[in-house]
């Protein structure tokens, strides 16, 4: 079975410990980011098939994080790509 990879960024490190480990326990692989500006490095290096993003974050928040992932063209054709806070 191929194990995706999810990405999780929130500045609140509790958040990203929790979603990290259920999500772990599921069987997926998590990333973990603290701000915008880590979550795009991340998607540099890796192959990410979901990011858990949240909006309001330090250095860079999610919603610009989200124009820089869809501008470097990190977002396939047809991906659901919501924001919702």
């Amino acid at each position: 079975m191929s194990q995706y990879n999810i990405l999780v960024v929130d500045d609140d490190r509790e958040i990203v410990r929790s979603l990290g480990k259920l999500l772990e326990l599921e069987g997926y692989r998590v990333k973990k980011a603290y701000n915008g500006m880590e979550a795009l490095d991340i998607l540099m290096t890796e192959q990410i098939h979901l990011i858990l993003l949240d909006v309001m974050m330090p250095k860079m928040n999610g919603l610009s994080a989200l124009m820089k992932i869809r501008e470097k063209g990190r977002c396939r054709k047809g991906t659901d790509q919501r924001a919702a806070g």
